[in-house]
Protein backbone atom coordinates (compact mmCIF):
# COMPACT_ATOMS: atom_id res chain seq x y z
CA UNK A 1 0.00 0.00 0.00
CA UNK A 2 1.36 3.30 -1.30
CA UNK A 3 1.75 6.00 2.03
CA UNK A 4 1.96 9.47 2.32
CA UNK A 5 1.71 12.09 4.84
CA UNK A 6 -1.48 14.19 6.46
CA UNK A 7 -0.41 17.64 8.62
CA UNK A 8 -2.62 19.48 10.60
CA UNK A 9 -1.88 22.62 12.40
CA UNK A 10 -2.73 23.26 15.96
CA UNK A 11 -2.76 26.19 19.14
CA UNK A 12 0.63 25.20 20.55
CA UNK A 13 -1.03 24.42 23.96
CA UNK A 14 -1.71 20.50 22.52
CA UNK A 15 0.18 18.09 23.69
CA UNK A 16 -1.55 14.70 22.25
CA UNK A 17 -3.32 14.01 18.85
CA UNK A 18 -4.86 10.67 17.59
CA UNK A 19 -8.08 9.81 15.81
CA UNK A 20 -9.06 7.61 12.65
CA UNK A 21 -8.25 8.59 8.81
CA UNK A 22 -10.49 6.71 6.17
CA UNK A 23 -11.63 4.19 9.77
CA UNK A 24 -7.63 3.42 10.21
CA UNK A 25 -6.48 4.31 14.28
CA UNK A 26 -4.21 7.10 13.19
CA UNK A 27 -1.43 9.03 15.99
CA UNK A 28 -0.53 12.37 14.87
CA UNK A 29 3.22 13.34 15.60
CA UNK A 30 4.55 16.46 16.40
CA UNK A 31 7.02 18.42 14.39
CA UNK A 32 10.24 19.05 16.07
CA UNK A 33 10.76 22.78 14.85
CA UNK A 34 7.31 23.96 13.63
CA UNK A 35 5.47 23.13 16.74
CA UNK A 36 2.29 24.09 15.98
CA UNK A 37 2.23 21.10 13.26
CA UNK A 38 1.37 17.56 13.40
CA UNK A 39 1.59 14.70 10.99
CA UNK A 40 0.88 11.02 10.33
CA UNK A 41 1.31 8.59 8.05
CA UNK A 42 -1.70 7.32 6.37
CA UNK A 43 -2.43 5.10 3.03
CA UNK A 44 -2.74 6.77 -0.02
CA UNK A 45 -7.19 6.60 -0.92
CA UNK A 46 -7.81 5.50 -4.38
CA UNK A 47 -10.52 7.87 -4.37
CA UNK A 48 -8.19 10.64 -2.61
CA UNK A 49 -11.05 11.01 -0.17
CA UNK A 50 -9.88 11.39 3.35
CA UNK A 51 -12.28 10.84 6.15
CA UNK A 52 -10.25 12.35 9.11
CA UNK A 53 -11.48 12.09 12.90
CA UNK A 54 -9.65 13.48 15.38
CA UNK A 55 -9.30 14.36 19.55
CA UNK A 56 -7.11 17.10 20.48
CA UNK A 57 -5.90 16.60 24.14
CA UNK A 58 -4.17 20.02 25.58
CA UNK A 59 -2.14 20.35 28.80
CA UNK A 60 -5.20 21.27 30.95
CA UNK A 61 -6.75 17.94 29.77
CA UNK A 62 -9.45 19.62 28.18
CA UNK A 63 -10.06 17.30 24.94
CA UNK A 64 -11.33 18.77 21.72
CA UNK A 65 -13.10 16.94 19.06
CA UNK A 66 -12.58 17.80 15.09
CA UNK A 67 -13.92 15.66 11.70
CA UNK A 68 -13.76 16.45 8.36
CA UNK A 69 -13.97 14.64 4.86
CA UNK A 70 -11.51 16.55 2.36
CA UNK A 71 -10.65 15.38 -1.30
CA UNK A 72 -6.90 15.43 -1.59
CA UNK A 73 -4.48 13.65 -4.55
CA UNK A 74 -1.52 13.11 -1.87
CA UNK A 75 2.76 12.99 -3.80
CA UNK A 76 3.46 9.79 -5.68
CA UNK A 77 6.73 9.91 -7.85
CA UNK A 78 7.45 7.50 -10.72
CA UNK A 79 11.42 7.03 -11.08
CA UNK A 80 12.26 3.46 -12.01
CA UNK A 81 12.04 3.82 -15.60
CA UNK A 82 14.29 1.84 -18.10
CA UNK A 83 15.26 0.96 -21.73
CA UNK A 84 13.43 -1.82 -21.65
CA UNK A 85 9.77 0.13 -20.30
CA UNK A 86 10.78 2.25 -23.61
CA UNK A 87 11.69 -1.11 -25.48
CA UNK A 88 8.09 -2.29 -24.60
CA UNK A 89 6.54 0.80 -25.35
CA UNK A 90 8.04 0.83 -29.07
CA UNK A 91 6.63 -2.73 -29.40
CA UNK A 92 3.34 -2.14 -28.54
CA UNK A 93 2.91 0.66 -30.63
CA UNK A 94 4.40 -0.77 -33.39
CA UNK A 95 1.30 -3.29 -33.39
CA UNK A 96 -0.50 -0.45 -34.92
CA UNK A 97 -3.51 -0.25 -32.66
CA UNK A 98 -5.20 -1.37 -29.43
CA UNK A 99 -7.65 -3.76 -31.17
CA UNK A 100 -4.18 -5.92 -31.74
CA UNK A 101 -2.96 -5.99 -27.94
CA UNK A 102 -3.22 -8.78 -25.48
CA UNK A 103 -5.78 -8.24 -22.65
CA UNK A 104 -3.26 -7.57 -20.26
CA UNK A 105 -1.51 -4.97 -22.75
CA UNK A 106 -4.50 -3.26 -23.53
CA UNK A 107 -4.59 -2.60 -19.66
CA UNK A 108 -1.07 -1.33 -19.73
CA UNK A 109 -2.31 0.95 -22.70
CA UNK A 110 -4.79 2.06 -21.05
CA UNK A 111 -3.35 3.09 -17.74
CA UNK A 112 -0.19 4.85 -19.41
CA UNK A 113 2.81 2.78 -20.65
CA UNK A 114 5.46 3.34 -18.53
CA UNK A 115 8.08 3.75 -21.45
CA UNK A 116 6.15 6.71 -22.66
CA UNK A 117 5.41 10.27 -21.59
CA UNK A 118 1.77 10.37 -20.92
CA UNK A 119 -0.64 12.93 -19.85
CA UNK A 120 -1.44 10.96 -16.91
CA UNK A 121 2.26 11.20 -15.83
CA UNK A 122 2.74 15.37 -16.28
CA UNK A 123 -0.45 15.79 -14.45
CA UNK A 124 1.17 13.76 -11.33
CA UNK A 125 4.18 15.85 -11.78
CA UNK A 126 2.00 19.13 -11.81
CA UNK A 127 0.16 18.00 -8.89
CA UNK A 128 3.36 16.87 -6.89
CA UNK A 129 4.72 20.55 -7.77
CA UNK A 130 1.77 22.02 -6.43
CA UNK A 131 1.65 19.92 -2.73
CA UNK A 132 5.63 20.42 -2.43
CA UNK A 133 5.15 24.22 -3.55
CA UNK A 134 2.80 24.69 -0.65
CA UNK A 135 4.41 22.58 2.09
CA UNK A 136 7.65 24.73 1.05
CA UNK A 137 5.74 28.13 0.69
CA UNK A 138 7.50 29.13 -2.71
CA UNK A 139 3.80 30.15 -4.26
CA UNK A 140 4.79 28.66 -7.61
CA UNK A 141 1.91 28.81 -9.54
CA UNK A 142 -0.26 25.53 -10.17
CA UNK A 143 -0.41 24.02 -13.86
CA UNK A 144 -2.41 20.51 -12.46
CA UNK A 145 -5.39 21.44 -14.06
CA UNK A 146 -4.51 22.99 -17.11
CA UNK A 147 -1.80 20.29 -18.78
CA UNK A 148 -1.51 21.51 -22.29
CA UNK A 149 -2.99 18.66 -25.33
CA UNK A 150 0.68 19.08 -26.50
CA UNK A 151 3.56 20.23 -24.28
CA UNK A 152 6.19 22.47 -25.96
CA UNK A 153 9.29 23.53 -25.11
CA UNK A 154 7.58 26.81 -23.38
CA UNK A 155 5.33 24.29 -21.10
CA UNK A 156 8.72 22.21 -19.80
CA UNK A 157 10.83 25.22 -19.72
CA UNK A 158 8.50 26.28 -17.11
CA UNK A 159 8.17 22.98 -15.43
CA UNK A 160 12.11 23.16 -15.40
CA UNK A 161 12.17 26.02 -13.70
CA UNK A 162 9.23 25.09 -11.00
CA UNK A 163 11.65 21.96 -10.14
CA UNK A 164 14.51 24.01 -10.01
CA UNK A 165 13.09 26.50 -7.41
CA UNK A 166 12.01 23.30 -4.90
CA UNK A 167 14.98 21.91 -5.13
CA UNK A 168 17.18 25.28 -3.98
CA UNK A 169 15.37 25.22 -0.92
CA UNK A 170 17.54 22.61 -0.16
CA UNK A 171 15.63 19.80 1.21
CA UNK A 172 17.42 17.13 -0.20
CA UNK A 173 19.61 14.52 -0.16
CA UNK A 174 23.23 14.41 -1.81
CA UNK A 175 22.77 12.46 -4.13
CA UNK A 176 19.67 14.05 -5.34
CA UNK A 177 20.05 14.30 -9.06
CA UNK A 178 20.42 18.02 -10.95
CA UNK A 179 17.69 19.30 -12.58
CA UNK A 180 17.87 18.31 -16.40
CA UNK A 181 17.65 20.70 -19.26
CA UNK A 182 15.98 20.93 -22.52
CA UNK A 183 14.88 19.01 -24.28
CA UNK A 184 13.36 16.13 -21.82
CA UNK A 185 13.61 13.05 -24.57
CA UNK A 186 14.93 10.31 -22.58
CA UNK A 187 13.22 8.51 -19.57
CA UNK A 188 16.30 9.14 -17.49
CA UNK A 189 15.50 13.21 -17.26
CA UNK A 190 12.23 12.04 -16.43
CA UNK A 191 13.51 9.89 -13.86
CA UNK A 192 15.48 12.91 -12.79
CA UNK A 193 12.37 15.00 -12.41
CA UNK A 194 10.47 12.93 -10.05
CA UNK A 195 13.49 11.58 -8.44
CA UNK A 196 14.35 15.08 -7.30
CA UNK A 197 10.37 15.68 -6.65
CA UNK A 198 10.60 12.74 -4.31
CA UNK A 199 13.49 13.85 -2.42
CA UNK A 200 12.22 17.40 -1.44
CA UNK A 201 8.76 15.67 -0.28
CA UNK A 202 10.31 12.85 1.79
CA UNK A 203 13.40 14.49 3.17
CA UNK A 204 10.92 17.37 4.61
CA UNK A 205 8.47 15.07 5.73
CA UNK A 206 11.13 13.32 8.01
CA UNK A 207 12.61 16.92 8.89
CA UNK A 208 16.27 15.74 7.66
CA UNK A 209 18.38 18.71 7.07
CA UNK A 210 21.10 18.19 5.00
CA UNK A 211 21.40 21.51 3.12
CA UNK A 212 19.12 23.68 4.63
CA UNK A 213 16.36 24.00 5.69
CA UNK A 214 7.27 24.04 5.90
CA UNK A 215 1.54 18.44 2.93
CA UNK A 216 -1.88 18.31 3.79
CA UNK A 217 -3.53 20.83 5.72
CA UNK A 218 -7.28 20.19 7.61
CA UNK A 219 -9.84 21.91 9.41
CA UNK A 220 -11.96 24.85 10.17
CA UNK A 221 -10.54 25.99 13.27
CA UNK A 222 -6.95 24.17 13.05
CA UNK A 223 -6.28 25.23 9.38
CA UNK A 224 -7.19 24.85 6.17
CA UNK A 225 -7.45 22.49 2.57
CA UNK A 226 -4.43 23.27 0.45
Amino acid sequence: MVQGSITVELTTDIIYVAGTVNGRDTVFIQDDIDLIKWRATVDVADDDIYDIRLKMYDEAGNIGEYSSVIEYILPSFVYDRTQTDVDEAERMISCRGIGNLTSAERQQWLAGLKGCLNRSDLKRIENDIYVISSMLQTGLASRKDCIPDIPDREYFDALLNDVNTLRNVGYRYSDTPTVPVQPINTYSKLNDIEHILHDIYYVYMTNYKYYAGDEIYCGDSIGAVL
